[in-house]
């Protein structure tokens, strides 16, 4: 609750928590010699202990919920949902990037949908399950029915709102 600024001569009074959180073993390391014993003991107070993501699968949808409904306010975005094979593609990936990485998955996700609905195909690539196609195959009046779909479901289905949004 106090402190010291440099070079000052009083005292200061602090109403502060800190939270630190690592992936790596400090007891170990403090052991090893590679973390200050000192150090470690001022900042275990209180120890929790979050598994993984990829141990954590059933979490995910909701996780995937809370980041559209962040993103779409943040990117003033409609997007809704994800599509069953998204979400099938999110749920089936490890994550070795642990929720920063699905965080990063689904911004990706807005930048690369312009519907309402995330689909696979707007997952990052090694999230994909056939990642090693292009994120926009097929021929170009396949692209153009894609582009023309997926701006009518930004649209509600409005023919003159997506005329209008699409020039």
């Amino acid at each position: 609750g106090t402190y010291e600024p440099l070079g000052a001569t009083r005292t200061e009074a602090a109403d502060a928590r800190v939270i630190a959180a690592t992936n790596r073993d400090l007891e170990a390391m403090v052991a090893d010699g590679d973390f200050r014993q000192d150090l470690f003991y001022r900042i275990n107070v209180v120890n929790l202990w979050l598994p993984p993501l990829r141990e954590r699968k059933k979490d995910i949808p909701m996780l995937v919920d809370h980041f559209i409904e962040r993103f779409s306010r943040l990117k003033k975005k409609e997007i809704t949902g994800v599509s069953p094979d998204a979400l099938e593609a999110l749920t089936s990936y490890e994550y070795p990037g642990n929720i920063r990485e699905l965080e990063n998955a689904i911004e990706h996700a807005f930048v690369m949908c312009r519907g309402a609905t995330i689909r696979a195909r707007h997952l990052p690539s090694q999230i994909r399950p056939d990642s090693g196609d292009a994120p926009l195959a097929g021929s170009f009046d396949e692209l153009e029915r894609q582009f023309l779909v997926e701006s009518l479901e930004q649209n509600g289905w409005n023919r003159a709102a997506t005329a209008r949004l699409l020039g």
